[in-house]
This record gives structure tokens, C-alpha cells and sequence, in this order.
């Protein structure tokens, strides 16, 4: 096949530089083709919460400058979730109880709530401590609690911080209160290299443009058209292929099985150490 037919119907703008490598390196073994990703990772408070339906909850007392205080806070806190996430306005649901100062530390009290508002996480703002610091400022103590339902750990987390207010609190400050809390929740983004194993044909560099292109279902399927190679190399590279795809997706299990497969068939030590790696990374 010439190089010509090879670029037919394909982008060049998005496969001369693989096409060019392999006319430089690939004899009978595969290539090697690196795709930059922008990863997402979970936020500094070490929460995940991409890809989970959140709820959060504030507590009413018997103080309205208090409770106001709370449903502000909670509410730019649920609004710069909404925006970091792109999950849309209203998705975060917004919740009240009557009745702070309880024990949400406790797993039950938080799995009710969980239910109730039919989330995946539910955050709670308990009634936060207002002490008078002096005759112009306030030192404001917001607790917030967390519980995640599809945590392994099982278990409720606790977030507390002293910030200072000035007297009137006003219902700005409160809502930008809200905001800087929720900033520690955001995604932390960053810059990886990902290498995807291909071979000197068609069907090969077809896949490498669906990945370039962050189609990892549309590479996957042609992948998998590739297992019944009668060459176990090929079929070691499709496999890892798909094993990135997997992760890619989210499916770190998944990503784990396919890597397992393909160091089964025909170990690469460079691309299987790397990728296992950070399959590991994610399972903490």
C-alpha cells in the first residue's frame, strides 16, 4: 500500500506526523504514538466528584442572621460546584433542615440525607460559629460535612475553617464565603502524555485518529476488530490500546483487565509499567 492510499480519507493535518514516524520506524513491530490529555483528578479536599449527582443541605436554627448566613454560604457553594463541573444551574440540589448542632458526623445521619435527596455525596453546612472579634469584624467557623455514597471508605468527612467577616455580615460576603469553601472541591486538571501502540495499516491509523480526537468508544470499537490477529504482538497492542481507552473513560477496573490481558499475550515492560501505574493511582 502507498503512502498516498494510506492518507486517503483520513485528516492529514492530524495523522502526517504518526504517517512520517512510521515510515521512519516501523518495520514487522508496532509503533508508538503519544497523545497529550488534559486528566482531571480529584479536588484538594481529595473528594471525587465528577460524574456523581451532588446534593447539599444547610441547617436552620433559631437565629435568622445565622440561618440566613447558612443558605447563603450553601447556596454559592452548590452554584461553583455547578460551574467548575459544567453540570448546568439547578443540578446541584439545594436542601434545608430544620434544626442544627446535630450529629452528622455520624454515617446514618448523613446515608438519611443521601437518600432523601436521592444524590450520589450530599454535602451538610451545619449552623456555623459567629464570635465578635471586635467592635467591626467577625470571625465566622462554618462546618461542613461530607458523605459519599459510592466511597469504598464508607465514611463521613468534616471540613472546618475560621474566616473573618465584617460587621453588618452581609449576604455578599456570606455568598463569597460559600465560594472560596467550594473552591477547595473543584477538579485539579493535569497536563499527561498517553501512549497508544499502532502497526503500518489502515485500520491502525483509523484508531489513532478517533484517539487524537478523545473518541475512545470509536477507537475501542475498531480495536476490537483487531483482537482476532492471528499475531499475538498485535493482538498484545490492541488489548493495551484498549486498556488505555478504559481509563480514559473512567473505567480503571476495566482499564486493569485489558492491561492484564495484554501482558498475558505479549508483555511491553514501557507501556504496561507506565499505564498499570496510574490504574493503581486511581484505585486510592
Amino acid at each position: 500500500m502507498t503512502l498516498s492510499q494510506i492518507l486517503s480519507g483520513f485528516k492529514m493535518n492530524k495523522l502526517i506526523s504518526i504517517l512520517m514516524l512510521s515510515i521512519l520506524t516501523l518495520s514487522c513491530g508496532p509503533g508508538r504514538h503519544v497523545i497529550p490529555v488534559e486528566m482531571r483528578y480529584p479536588s484538594k479536599a481529595g473528594v471525587e466528584l465528577a460524574g456523581k449527582i451532588l446534593s447539599v443541605v444547610y441547617t436552620n436554627g433559631d437565629c435568622k442572621e445565622q440561618d440566613s448566613l447558612n443558605l447563603y454560604m450553601a447556596s454559592a457553594f452548590a452554584n461553583a460546584l455547578e460551574e467548575d463541573y459544567g453540570t448546568g444551574e439547578g443540578s446541584v440540589g439545594l436542601y434545608s433542615v430544620a434544626g442544627g448542632k446535630g450529629d452528622y458526623g455520624n454515617r446514618d445521619s448523613l446515608l438519611n440525607l443521601l437518600i432523601t435527596t436521592e444524590a450520589d455525596l450530599v454535602f451538610l453546612f451545619d449552623i456555623p460559629e459567629v464570635a465578635e472579634s471586635s467592635p467591626s469584624s467577625w470571625h465566622v467557623t462554618p462546618t461542613l460535612y461530607c458523605y459519599d455514597g459510592m466511597d469504598k471508605g464508607d465514611r463521613v468527612h468534616v471540613f472546618t475553617g475560621t474566616t473573618v467577616m465584617t460587621h453588618p455580615i452581609s449576604l455578599e460576603q456570606a455568598s463569597e464565603a460559600g465560594r472560596r469553601i467550594a473552591g477547595s472541591f473543584f477538579s485539579q486538571w493535569k497536563h499527561e502524555q498517553y501512549s497508544i501502540a499502532y502497526y503500518d495499516s489502515v485500520k491502525w491509523y483509523e484508531a489513532v485518529l478517533k484517539a487524537e480526537q478523545y473518541d475512545w468508544k470509536g477507537a475501542m470499537d475498531i480495536w476490537f476488530t483487531l483482537l482476532d490477529s492471528g499475531d499475538v504482538m498485535k493482538r498484545a497492542c490492541a488489548e493495551y490500546n484498549i486498556a488505555v481507552a478504559c481509563y480514559m473513560s473512567g473505567d480503571f477496573e476495566l482499564a486493569r483487565e485489558w492491561l492484564d490481558r495484554s501482558d498475558k499475550e505479549n508483555r511491553m515492560p514501557t507501556l504496561s509499567d507506565a499505564l498499570r501505574k496510574r490504574i493503581e493511582a486511581r484505585k486510592h
